[in-house]
C-alpha cells in the first residue's frame, strides 16, 4: 500500500481502496519541533545511492524569508543550509518536472529540513512560516514545496497585488484573487479542461460552503495534478504558475490521458501507470467516460522517468535502514499504530521491487531489514492462520520480527496474540499490543453479535444495540474497526443484522461509519433504514435524503450505487405527486444534476410540470460543485425544450449575465464529441434547443444573445480567462448545431442567426 505521509492531509481516489494510501496528521507534533530543528546541525547525507548531484552555487541567494512584496527572481542558487540529501530530493523533482529557470532557482532557495528521527520525513519552512510536512517522495515533496511556492512570483497581469496579508485578515490580497479565479474556473463550460475540473469536483466534501478541499488542492497540487505541464493548468490559473513552470511534455489533457492509458499495469515495469502516478496525479481522474478517446500518434517522447523513480524509492529503503534505530519509538503510542503499518508495509512493497538492495547497503540494520521483509512477503497468498503459525515459530529466531508485527493483516494478529507465542520485547510492541487488545475487544463482540444473529437477526440487531448504546459515537476509529471487522467475518450475517436495527440508530451511524454501512447493505437496503422510499413520509423523505448527501463516504465511486438508487426512488414518486417532489428537491441538498443524468425522463417531466418551481430550484444550486448552467447544460442534452423555456424565462427575468453563460456552456460540444464519442454529447440536442430558443425569444433576441456571448468570451479569450480558441469553437459548434436539424427552413433560420450574431 503506496503512502502519503503528508501532514497537510490528501485527495480521494476513484477506486475505493485509495492507492495513494493514508494520510498522516502529524503538524501538531511536529510544530513542537520547529524551533530546535532550525537550530540543529545539518546531518550529512551518507546514502550510497545519491546518483543525483546537486547543482553547484552560483552567486549569492536572498533569503526565502524576505517581504513578498520584493518580487526580484532568486538568484540560481541552492540554499546552503540544505543538505546534500535535501539537493538530491529536489534534483530528482527537477527531472520530474518541467520548471523554469526561475523556478529551479526558487526551489532551490528554499530552506527545506530532512527530519531526522521521522521515517523518511522532510519539512518545508517556505518563505514566511513552516508550510508542512511529509515522507520524501516526490509526491509528498511537491505538495508541501506548493504550499512553500506563494509569495515568489507576482501575478502576471497584477503585479500591483501584494502577497502579504493584511492585519486582521486571513489572506492576502494575491491569494484571494487566486481564491476567486479558481471558482471562477470550476464554473465555466466544459472545455479541453473539464476532465480536470471533473477530477476537482470529485474532491471529498466539497461544496460551495465548504471550498477549503478545493483550495487546498490547487495551492499545493497543481504541479503534481498535471505532471508539471503549464498547457495543462486552465488558463485563468496560469498567470499565477507561468514563471515557474514550463509547457510540460503534453500538448492537452486528451495527449496526456492517451498516455497514460497506454502505460501497463505491471509494478515492476519502467513504463507503467503505477510508477508515472509517484509523479503525476492522473490516477485520480475518472476516465470512465473517455474509453473512446483516440490513441494519440505523438505520445512516443513521453516517458516515465523510470530510474530517477527507482532512485527515489531506493533512498526510501535507504532512509528506513539509515534511521530505523531513532523510528522505533513513533510506535509506541497507539494512536501511532496505523502510521506505522502504512509506513511498513509501503517498504514491505519496496524491498519486493527492489530486490537485493537493502541487503548491499553497510548499515548495521541493513541486513536484518532485508531480512524481516524478506519473510514478510513470504506470507502473501497465506491464509490468517498460517501466517499466524509462522510468525510464531520465526520469531522464536528472529526477535527482531517483532518490530514489523503491525504489517499484518487483523486476523493474523489476533491469532498470534492468542497462541502461546512468547513475544520478544520491542519498542513498537506496545502500540501493536494495545491495537491487539481493541481488535480483541470488538472481535469478541463481534463474534457475540454474528452468532446471535446467526439464528435471529433481530437478536444479533438486540446485541449490536447493547454494544452501540455504550459507545460514544464520536470515536469514529473505535467504530469503524468493529464494522469492519463485522463485515470481513460475516457479510450476509452482518447485512442481515444491520437491517433489523432502528432506523434512528442508524441515521446515528451515518456520521462515523459512512462507508461501512455502504459496504453492508446494498443501496436499497440503506435506503429503506433512511426512510428513502417510495411511500416514506415527506419529512422523513427530506431528512433521509439530507443525511444521505451530507454525509458521504469520502468517495464519490462508492456513493453512486446509493445516490442511482435514491434517484429511482424520486422518479417513481414524481410521477405521482410532482409538487412533493419538487418541494423536496428544493429542502434538501438533493444532486440535480445527477437525477437529469441517472433518470433523464422523469427529471425533465418533473421540472416541466411547474417552471416557476424549477427556476427556483436550479437557482439554488451549488455553485462549485454543479452551478445552474452545467444543470441547464445537462437538460440540453435530454429536454432540449425545457431548457429553452428555462432559459427563456431566464431572459424575460432581466437576467441577461445568466443567459448568456447559459447559451455559451455547449461551446465545446462539437470538438469534445468527435474527440470522445462516448461523452454524453449530442448535436442534434443542441440543435433543438437553439432552435427551440429561437422560438421562445424570437429571432432577433436570439441573434443578440449570441452576438453578446460571442464577444463576452472574445474578451475573455484576450484576457486569458479561457482557451484562445473559445470563440472559434463556439461558432464551429453553433453551425454543426444547426446543421443536424432535418427541417430545412428551421434549419435555415437558425443558421442565419448565427451568421448574424458571429458578424
Amino acid at each position: 500500500m503506496a503512502t502519503l505521509l503528508a501532514a497537510c492531509g490528501g485527495d480521494a481516489t476513484p477506486t475505493p481502496d485509495g492507492r495513494i494510501g493514508q494520510v498522516l496528521e502529524r503538524l501538531e507534533q511536529l510544530d513542537n519541533r520547529v524551533t530546535s530543528l532550525e537550530e540543529a546541525p545539518i546531518e550529512p547525507d551518507n546514502s550510497p545511492n545519491s546518483q543525483i548531484q546537486a547543482t553547484p552555487a552560483a552567486s549569492s541567494a536572498p533569503s526565502p524569508a524576505t517581504s513578498s512584496t520584493t518580487f526580484s527572481s532568486p538568484n540560481p542558487t541552492p540554499n546552503p543550509s540544505n543538505s546534500l540529501w535535501i539537493h538530491n530530493r529536489l534534483n530528482a523533482l527537477m527531472q520530474f518536472y518541467d520548471f523554469t529557470d526561475e523556478g529551479v532557482a526558487l526551489i532551490q532557495s528554499l530552506d527545506l529540513r530532512q527530519m531526522r528521527g521521522e521515517p523518511g520525513f522532510f519539512g518545508s519552512f517556505g518563505f514566511k512560516q513552516w508550510a508542512g510536512v511529509g515522507e520524501a517522495e516526490p509526491q509528498g515533496v511537491m505538495h508541501e514545496i506548493g504550499h512553500s511556492y506563494w509569495g515568489s512570483f507576482p501575478i502576471s497581469g497584477f503585479a500591483d497585488l501584494t502577497w502579504d496579508t493584511p492585519s486582521g485578515e486571513d489572506k492576502s490580497p494575491a491569494m484571494e484573487k487566486y481564491h476567486a479565479d479558481i471558482l471562477l474556473f470550476m464554473a465555466q463550460p466544459p472545455d479541453d479542461f473539464e476532465l480536470y475540473r471533473q477530477r476537482l469536483r470529485n474532491l471529498p466534501e466539497l461544496s460551495e460552503t465548504n471550498t477549503e478541499p478545493l483550495f487546498h488542492n490547487l495551492e499545493a497540487g497543481m504541479v503534481y495534478n498535471t505532471g508539471g505541464s503549464l498547457s495543462l493548468v486552465p488558463p485563468i490559473l496560469r498567470k499565477y504558475w507561468d514563471r515557474f513552470l514550463g509547457d510540460g511534455p503534453f500538448d492537452s489533457w486528451y495527449q496526456a490521458v492517451s498516455w497514460f492509458e497506454s502505460l501497463g499495469e505491471d509494478r515492476k515495469s519502467g513504463d507503467s501507470r503505477f510508477g508515472a502516478s509517484k509523479y503525476l496525479g492522473f490516477e485520480h481522474l475518472d476516465l470512465r467516460s473517455y474509453q473512446t478517446l483516440a490513441a494519440a500518434a505523438d505520445i512516443s517522447h513521453i516517458l516515465v522517468p523510470a530510474e530517477v523513480i527507482a532512485t527515489e524509492e531506493r533512498q526510501r529503503l535507504f532512509d528506513l535502514a539509515d534511521q530505523f534505530d531513532l523510528l522505533l519509538g513513533d510506535a509506541q503510542e497507539e494512536e501511532q499504530f496505523q502510521f506505522w503499518r502504512g509506513y511498513l508495509r509501503d517498504k514491505v512493497q519496496l524491498h519486493d521491487v527492489h530486490q537485493g538492495y537493502l541487503s548491499s547497503l553497510e548499515s548495521p540494520r541493513a541486513s536484518s531489514l532485508a531480512s524481516a521483509l524478506d519473510f514478510l512477503g513470504s506470507l502473501n497468498g497465506l491464509s490468517p492462520k498460517q501466517q499466524a503459525t509462522q510468525v510464531s515459530a520465526a520469531l522464536a529466531s528472529q526477535p527482531f520480527l517483532v518490530n514489523f508485527l503491525p504489517v499484518l493483516e487483523n486476523r493474523t494478529l489476533l491469532l498470534l496474540f492468542a497462541s502461546e507465542t512468547r513475544l520478544p520485547e520491542g519498542e513498537t510492541l506496545q502500540a501493536t499490543a494495545s491495537f491487539v487488545d481493541r481488535l480483541e475487544r470488538f472481535s469478541g463482540l463481534v463474534a457475540g453479535v454474528l452468532e446471535s444473529g446467526r439464528a435471529s437477526a433481530q437478536q444479533g440487531a438486540n446485541d449490536l444495540n447493547r454494544f452501540l448504546d455504550d459507545a460514544d459515537f464520536e470515536q469514529e476509529q473505535d467504530l469503524r474497526l468493529f464494522f469492519d471487522l463485522f463485515r470481513e467475518e460475516d457479510p450476509d450475517t452482518a447485512s442481515r443484522v444491520v437491517q433489523a436495527l432502528d432506523k434512528v440508530t442508524v441515521r446515528r451511524l451515518m456520521k462515523p461509519v459512512a462507508a461501512q454501512l455502504r459496504f453492508i447493505l446494498s443501496a436499497e437496503a440503506l435506503l429503506e433504514m433512511l426512510d428513502v422510499t417510495g411511500d416514506s413520509s415527506l419529512s422523513d423523505l427530506k431528512r433521509g435524503i439530507t443525511l444521505l448527501v451530507e454525509e458521504p463516504s469520502g468517495n464519490f465511486i462508492i456513493d453512486e450505487p446509493s445516490l442511482s438508487a435514491m434517484y429511482r426512488v424520486i422518479a417513481t414518486r414524481s410521477g405521482s405527486d410532482s409538487s412533493e417532489i419538487l418541494a423536496v428537491l428544493k429542502d434538501t441538498p438533493f444532486p440535480l444534476e445527477g437525477f437529469i443524468q441517472g433518470e433523464p425522463s422523469a427529471a425533465s417531466s418533473l421540472l416541466a410540470s411547474d417552471l416557476g418551481a424549477a427556476l427556483e430550484i436550479l437557482g439554488q444550486s451549488d455553485t462549485v460543485v454543479s452551478p445552474p448552467a452545467r444543470i441547464v447544460y445537462r437538460l440540453i442534452q435530454e429536454a432540449p425544450h425545457l431548457a429553452a423555456r428555462l432559459v427563456a424565462a431566464w431572459d424575460e427575468g432581466g437576467e441577461r449575465e445568466l443567459v448568456l453563460e447559459y447559451v455559451a456552456y455547449l461551446a465545446y460540444d462539437k470538438d469534445r464529441s468527435e474527440r470522445v464519442p462516448s461523452l454524453s454529447i449530442s448535436l442534434q440536442q443542441d440543435g433543438r434547443f437553439l432552435a427551440e430558443l429561437a422560438f421562445q425569444l424570437g429571432d432577433a433576441v436570439l441573434t443578440e444573445r449570441l452576438r453578446e456571448a460571442l464577444a463576452l468570451y472574445r474578451n475573455r479569450a484576450s484576457l486569458g480567462q479561457v482557451a484562445g480558441d473559445f470563440p472559434a469553437q463556439y461558432l464551429a459548434t453553433l453551425e454543426a448545431a444547426a446543421a443536424s436539424i432535418s427541417d430545412s427552413e428551421t434549419r435555415n433560420s437558425l443558421t442565419r442567426i448565427i451568421s448574424e450574431a458571429a458578424s
